[in-house]
C-alpha cells in the first residue's frame, strides 16, 4: 500500500480518512500534534461523534501505544481526571496502533491558561495543578519530563491530565526525593517568581499527600527548578538552529535562513525577492546607522521589525567571516528568554548572507514590539504598579543569571499591560558568580542612569533592592 501524507509529511491535507481494522472509519479534521513518522494526534469524527485520536508510527509504535494506554488506565484507576479511553485499534492495512479518547471541546493547555491569567488566578491554577500532581505521585505516577501541555482545562476551567505515555507507572507512592525532583521540573517550566512569591502553593501538594511542608523542602525544590530552567533555556535556544517541529533551517540562494515553521516561508521568500532585504522608500526607518539599520515592515500581512547588521568596513567584513553574527546571537538569546519568561518580541526569522560559505551581512526579523520606549512612557506613568512591572523585568535578568548588556530605557517597550525587552545581541550568561554579580550590578546602574529625576531613580533602586521573590 502506498504511503499516505500523514505518515511522513509535516504539511497534511485536511480532512483525511483513517480506516481502522476493527472499528468505523475516522475523519481527521484538525492536527493537534505531529511528529512525522512517529506520532499524530488529531481531532476526528467517528459516526458523527467527535473523538481524540492518537496514531503511533515507527519502530517503537507498539511500545509507545502500550505505555500511553497503561498510563491512562493507571490514572483512571486512581480517580485522576483524564479524558476517557474509548478504543484501542489499528490502521487497516498498516498495523499502526491507534488510541481513541473522549474529545473535550474548547479545551486549552495549562500553559496557555496560565499565560492569559492574572496574578490571583495564576495562584489558583497552580494550587489546582499541584493537587492533581499530588494525586499522581500518591498513585505512583511520575512524568518523565514534566510538561505543562500535559494538562488541559475545559470550558469550565476543570483540570485534566493527558498523555499517559509521558508517565512512568509505579506500584507505590513516590518517595520524597523523586517527588522533589519532579516538582523542581514543574516549577522550572514557570517563571522563577512563581515559587518565590507564592511558596504557600506547595501546601496544596503536601497536604494532599499527608506531609508537612518546610522551608528546607521549598529550598530544595527551588534549587531543582533553577537548574532545570537553565537546562531548558539552553535546549530551546539550541533547537532554534535546527529542523524540528517548531523551526526550520533552509537555504535560499546565498542566504541561510532559520525561521519558525508557523512563519510562512513562501511569504518570507516573496518579501526577500521583492525588497532585496532592504527597506522600501515608504517604510519607517526606526534606527539608521553604519552598523545597524532597523525598520518596520509587513510580511504576509503581519507587522514585523527587521534589523539588518551591516558591514561597516572591509576589515569589519573580514572579522565577520570568523565570528558569529550579531543576528545569530540575538536569535539565540530571544529564544533563551522564552524559558525564563522574560518578555521579548517573538523572533520569527534569522537570515545570514553567505558567499563561498563565508558570512556576510545578517538580518533578524521579529514581531513588532508593543507600545513605546520606557524613556517616553514612564514620565507619564509613574504609579507604583507600572514601576514595579518594569523593575521586575530588570530584576529577572540578574536573578536568572543573565546580563542584558545595554539597559537603556529605549530598550524596554511598554504599554499599560506589558513590558518587552529588545536589543539582545549583547546579552550573555557569565560562567562564574563573581563575574555575574559584577555585570548584573553594572546592568542595574545603567538602568538607574536612565532616570534624571532623583525621586524616580530612588524608587526604582528600592524596587530592585527589595526584589520580587
Amino acid at each position: 500500500m502506498s504511503r499516505q501524507d500523514w505518515e511522513y509529511r509535516r504539511e497534511i491535507v485536511l480532512p483525511f480518512s483513517l480506516e481502522l481494522a476493527d472499528a468505523p472509519t475516522l475523519v481527521c479534521e484538525e492536527i493537534l500534534r505531529l511528529l512525522p513518522g512517529r506520532r499524530l494526534v488529531c481531532r476526528a469524527v467517528q459516526e458523527g461523534q467527535p473523538v481524540l485520536v492518537k496514531l503511533f508510527m515507527g519502530k517503537d509504535a507498539r511500545r509507545a501505544a502500550r505505555e500511553d494506554a497503561a498510563g491512562i488506565r493507571a490514572m483512571m484507576a486512581a480517580d485522576i481526571d483524564t479524558p476517557s479511553r474509548r478504543l484501542e485499534s489499528r490502521v487497516k492495512g498498516k498495523g499502526y496502533p491507534v488510541l481513541l479518547f473522549d474529545f473535550i471541546p474548547a479545551a486549552v493547555s495549562f500553559r496557555q491558561r496560565w499565560t492569559e491569567a492574572g496574578e490571583a488566578r495564576r495562584v489558583e491554577l497552580l494550587q489546582a495543578l499541584l493537587e492533581l500532581v499530588a494525586q499522581q505521585h500518591q498513585a505512583g505516577l511520575r512524568q518523565r519530563d514534566f510538561h505543562l501541555n500535559n494538562f488541559i482545562l475545559d470550558a469550565d476551567d476543570h483540570l485534566y491530565a493527558i498523555d499517559g505515555g509521558d508517565f512512568i507507572v509505579g506500584n507505590q507512592p513516590l518517595a520524597q526525593k523523586e517527588a522533589i525532583a519532579n516538582l523542581g521540573v514543574l516549577f522550572g517550566h514557570l517563571p522563577l517568581q512563581a515559587l518565590r512569591k507564592h511558596p504557600q502553593v506547595l501546601e496544596s501538594y503536601f497536604n494532599r499527600r499527608g506531609q508537612e511542608v518546610s522551608e528546607g523542602l521549598i529550598r530544595r525544590i527551588s534549587l531543582k527548578s533553577d537548574a532545570f530552567r537553565y537546562r531548558r533555556a539552553r535546549r530551546i535556544s539550541r533547537k532554534s538552529f535546527r529542523n524540528c517541529s517548531e523551526f526550520m533551517l533552509r537555504r535560499n540562494g546565498g542566504l541561510r535562513i532559520c525561521q519558525r515553521r508557523d512563519f510562512s516561508p513562501v511569504e518570507l521568500d516573496g518579501w526577500i525577492r521583492s525588497t532585496g532585504l532592504a527597506p522600501r522608500v515608504e517604510e519607517t526607518i526606526l534606527k539608521p546607522g553604519n552598523s545597524q539599520t532597523v525598520w518596520a515592515t509587513s510580511i504576509g500581512g503581519r507587522d514585523v521589525v527587521v534589523k539588518r547588521y551591516n558591514l561597516k568596513t572591509p576589515l569589519h567584513a573580514l572579522r565577520r567571516i570568523f565570528t558569529r553574527s550579531r543576528a545569530s546571537k540575538s536569535w539565540e538569546n530571544a529564544h533563551r528568554l522564552r524559558a525564563y519568561h522574560i518578555p521579548t518580541p517573538e523572533p520569527l526569522a534569522m537570515i545570514e548572507e553567505r558567499r563561498f560559505g563565508l558570512r556576510q551581512r545578517a538580518w533578524l526579523i521579529t514581531a513588532k514590539a508593543r507600545g513605546i520606549g520606557a524613556k517616553s512612557y514612564i514620565p507619564d506613568h509613574s504609579d507604583e504598579p507600572t514601576l514595579e512591572r518594569l523593575a521586575s523585568v530588570v530584576w529577572a535578568f540578574g536573578e536568572n543569571g543573565l546580563v542584558h548588556g545595554d539597559m537603556k530605557a529605549t530598550n524596554f517597550m511598554m504599554t499599560g499591560e506589558s513590558v518587552e525587552v529588545i536589543d539582545l545581541d549583547s546579552m550573555f550568561r557569565p560562567l562564574t558568580r563573581p563575574v555575574l554579580r559584577a555585570r548584573v550590578a553594572k546592568d542595574r546602574r545603567r538602568f538607574l542612569k536612565n532616570w534624571p529625576d532623583a525621586g524616580l531613580r530612588e524608587r526604582f533602586a528600592r524596587l530592585l533592592g527589595q526584589g520580587f521573590g
